[in-house]
């Protein structure tokens, strides 16, 4: 079975300035409730990181045994466009990095923001904890005062080591240091954000699929959605 073939069409206007860019596509993001009822149930989904190589067809093969049904991850996920809500592959995400600063050398030597990291180990139980906060050219540090963003441009690498004494014995090493994080780094860090996602257990796939073909049976509009 052909599930596409079942889903409502809706006319899209591809640029969003003219009519005649309008076609008629599939719409695959009409919501049915069992999907929320199945994600409201913790037991029934499992959290993924998405692997290099992965999509969304060939995740719904390996797990519900048919590339069609990806829309059912999308969904699960809250996705409304795959190309932009699904993390890029190595070479996709170097052609892009390519595309949008011109030289991949020159995104990882550009700065994009510092940030302030605060590490503090217990000396009793050995535990390191570590809190970051964004340092951006308006102001931002742990208390929100006033500091200039240039205070932190003009930071010594070195780190800055404080023991603080807890009582009874026991104290709390902190450092505070500052890391200068490149356009490379931290559009990385935004592609790496999408690899975290929830599938929906297998065995729950039959019971979307039958709510799918119920609804599917009834007239859905067309309607016009515009990109403004």
């Amino acid at each position: 079975m052909n599930f596409f073939d079942k889903f409502p069409k809706i006319i899209y206007d591809i640029n969003g300035k003219e009519v005649s860019s309008y076609e008629l596509v599939t719409n695959i993001f009409f919501r049915f409730k069992i999907i929320k009822d199945v994600l409201n149930n913790i037991a029934a989904y499992y959290e993924y990181v998405i692997q290099e190589g992965d999509t969304p067809e060939i995740l719904s093969d390996k797990i519900y045994g048919d590339p069609e049904a990806y829309w059912v991850i999308l969904l699960a996920n809250n996705i409304v466009d795959a190309q932009h809500g699904w993390p890029l592959d190595y070479k996709a995400f170097n052609q892009y990095i390519a595309a949008k600063y011109d030289l991949i050398s020159l995104a990882k030597t550009q700065t994009h923001h510092y940030e302030m990291v605060i590490q503090r180990e217990e000396s009793y139980s050995g535990l390191v904890t570590e809190n970051r906060f964004v340092i951006d050219l308006r102001k931002q540090t742990e208390t929100e005062s006033e500091v200039p963003y240039s205070y932190y441009e003009n930071l010594a690498e070195d780190a800055s080591v404080e023991t603080i004494d807890m009582g009874a014995g026991r104290t709390v090493i902190q450092t505070t240091s500052r890391e200068r994080i490149t356009k490379y780094d931290w559009e990385n860090a935004e592609n790496e954000k999408k690899r975290n996602i929830k599938i929906i257990k297998p065995e729950y796939w039959p019971l979307i699929r039958e709510e799918f073909l119920k609804l599917s049976k009834a007239d859905q509009p067309s309607y016009i959605r515009r990109v403004i």
